[in-house]
């Protein structure tokens, strides 16, 4: 009657420890999110499969390998994936070490335990003592980790290399967004767990006690060795208790006490399906508008290539600025494509909160370009059909601003392609006929003949130095011809005419001025495919200042570096070949472009006569020995192929001073 008494008294101590050790994981569960949910909105169902998966494992098999299950099947049903959730897994069991550290500490102050504690508490103290140093190791060398996190990843193919750098970074992240956590809430879901755990070992060493397997006391203390001692690292938990001399019903005992919270973690999605609908719930980490959740992108871009771009520049301690920055103001979007074009600034489609839109930044220099960008955009958008702008920021050596998304609004270049030469005319036309009453006209003022001066010095006579002097070009200047193509072309140093001060100030000593657009590129003309009216089916982007000469010309030689030149067709274009004095690539040239250009050139010859063509034509010519610079230095490897197309307009304009500009 005695024993069967206590096997009734020990069930009962087995079930209250079972319900504590549940209530313990649930604090877990509450703390374990509190590092996921700054990044994304924790699944608290997922969260605990995988963790009843992970004490499954840890069950059956030794070191813990459980932790790692709990991280990839978590992290696979994850938005941020398995190196961002095996972070919050070591994040969640590095606070465990310095909490048993202290536990054992105390035990043996207190005197409890006899030498296998004292032996725990001196292993875990020094243990908590090498993570503190290694952590100040961490912050002291970090520059040096980073550039070793990227070689060794490096050794690994593509796909590889990105998982081992996105885990770097999410454990970088998740301690450094410590931060962010409320502190307080972690504390006591810490103290709560761990209360709610070392009240169930109590119970069950009374359990163990009452049913009579064990031949000393077993009670907190053993019991919390038993889990956490030196050695509970190597052994499963189901034989965990098998060196401890407890009998088999005792070790029956233990093992139910490990299985049955499991069965009950496992039988949680089974509730009803308003419980289940309480546990899946998660708080927001900013309080916001019902229904709105705010997270910190881990990495806000979606093209793994652009995360690959990105993280091997943050762990190679490229520009560390520039990374700061980027993830400053882009924390909180998401990156769907990357859509910059000829400039130093970045045109990204983005999203938050389910609304799509364009977001267009620059740091630096780059950055006071772009603000004067925002600022003329700002200055004429009740004057012209601008974009709309929906935000913007600037800061210390930085400028964003973010532009209206629309399904319907398509580039003038798709645009051209995909409708009747007679539209895209008709908007092209609207386009420069409303420059002309509603900037131009209005802006108008008389020349100036210092800024001609200025205007020819930089940008016609620096940016020739600098072809002559870069080590990409320099070899194709010497020669008196190049082949483009197969085509014999004058190269630039036969063609001095085309750029002497003297004919070009007398060109230039009638074009009007007026504030302009400065960067009228087919790419910036934005069309609307649901407009029937051409002349409200339109509106452009991307203006560009500092352009000396403010003249219309500038504008109309721009739509020339497109209609003309093809700027948009060598951009497709991904590699060019370079032999001697020949220059091949692969150019397209539409016959929409043709008769545009044909349309564009007939109205202006009409409106400017043919001197006011010429200046035009030249201002285009300029307008190629501006790119030049930047593709030097950003372009390198096709380069060559946009000094050809500079080479070929400059030689269609010597052919049309010879024969006329009709």
């Amino acid at each position: 009657m005695t024993s069967l008494q206590g096997l009734g008294t020990s069930l009962v101590f087995l079930l209250a420890s079972v319900a504590l050790v549940l209530l313990g994981h649930m604090f877990r569960l509450l703390r374990w999110e509190q590092f996921i949910r700054i990044h994304e909105r924790p699944v608290r169902r997922d969260l605990l499969r995988g963790m009843a998966g992970g004490y499954a494992v840890n069950f059956l098999l030794p070191f813990h390998v459980g932790d790692l299950f709990r991280a990839v099947y978590t992290g696979r049903r994850m938005q941020n994936g398995t190196g961002f959730a095996l972070a919050t897994v070591i994040m969640d069991r590095f606070l465990d070490v310095w909490v048993v550290a202290l536990l054992f500490g105390a035990f043996r102050l207190a005197g409890l335990g006899g030498a296998p504690v004292g032996d725990a508490a001196r292993f875990y103290l020094l243990f908590s003592l090498l993570l503190a140093a290694a952590l100040a190791l961490v912050v002291a060398l970090r520059d040096l980790l980073k550039r070793l996190c990227l070689a060794v990843c490096g050794i690994f193919n593509e796909t590889l290399k990105l998982d081992g750098l996105i885990f770097c970074w999410s454990l970088i992240n998740t301690f450094k967004d410590l931060r962010r956590i409320n502190f307080g809430r972690m504390l006591l879901n810490t103290a709560l767990m761990w209360a709610a755990y070392l009240g169930s070992y109590a119970l069950l060493g009374l359990g163990v006690t009452a049913i009579g397997g064990a031949r000393e006391t077993f009670g907190l203390v053993e019991v919390f060795h038993m889990l956490f001692g030196l050695d509970s690292v190597d052994v499963t938990s189901l034989g965990i208790a098998g060196g401890l001399g407890l009998s088999a019903a005792a070790r029956l005992l233990v093992a139910a006490w490990f299985l049955l919270p499991l069965a009950a973690m496992f039988a949680a999605p089974l509730l009803p399906d308003t419980l289940r609908a309480r546990l899946n719930s998660a708080a927001p980490v900013t309080q916001g508008k019902p229904g709105e959740e705010n997270y910190l992108n881990l990495l806000p871009q979606v093209d793994p290539r652009d995360r690959g771009a990105f993280l091997s520049q943050y762990f190679s301690l490229q520009n560390k600025s520039y990374v700061d920055q980027f993830i400053e103001i882009n924390h909180d979007i998401t990156i769907l494509q990357d859509y910059s074009a000829g400039s130093n600034a970045t045109t990204m489609l983005c999203m938050a909160q389910n609304v799509t839109f364009y977001r267009k930044y620059a740091f630096g220099a780059d950055g006071d370009k772009l603000a004067d960008q925002l600022a003329w955009l700002r200055r004429n958008e009740h004057r012209l059909p601008l974009c709309q702008i929906l935000r913007q920021g600037t800061g210390d050596g930085c400028c964003w601003y973010d532009m209206a998304y629309s399904g319907s609004a398509v580039g003038l270049f798709r645009y051209i392609h995909s409708n009747p030469i007679e539209k895209s005319t008709a908007i092209v036309r609207s386009v420069l006929r409303t420059l002309d009453r509603q900037l131009y006209a209005p802006t108008a003022r008389p020349a100036d003949p210092g800024k001609i001066e200025e205007y020819l010095r930089a940008k016609v006579d620096a940016n020739l130095d600098k072809i002559r002097e870069s080590r990409v070009l320099r070899e194709l200047w010497n020669y008196d011809r190049i082949w483009v193509n197969g085509r014999s072309c004058k190269n630039l140093r036969e063609l001095p005419e085309l750029f002497d001060h003297d004919a070009l100030r007398e060109l230039f000593a009638d074009d009007p001025l007026a504030d302009i657009h400065g960067d009228l590129t087919v790419e910036n003309i934005i069309c609307r495919t649901d407009g029937k009216d051409p002349g409200t089916s339109w509106y452009i982007i991307d203006p560009n200042t500092g352009n000396l000469h403010d003249s219309p010309f500038l504008d109309y030689g721009k739509l020339l570096q497109s209609l003309h030149g093809g700027y948009e067709f060598m951009m497709m274009t991904p590699r060019c070949t370079v032999q001697e004095n020949h220059i091949d690539f692969q150019f397209t040239r539409s016959a929409a472009y043709d008769a545009l250009l044909a349309a564009v050139r007939a109205d202006l010859r009409e409106r400017y006569g043919a001197k006011g063509l010429h200046s035009i034509f030249a201002h285009e010519l300029i307008h190629w020995l501006r790119l030049m610079p930047y593709k030097l230095s950003k372009d390198k490897k096709r380069a060559p192929m946009f000094y050809a197309g500079l080479v070929m307009v400059a030689n269609d304009l010597d052919t049309w001073n010879r024969e006329g500009w009709q």
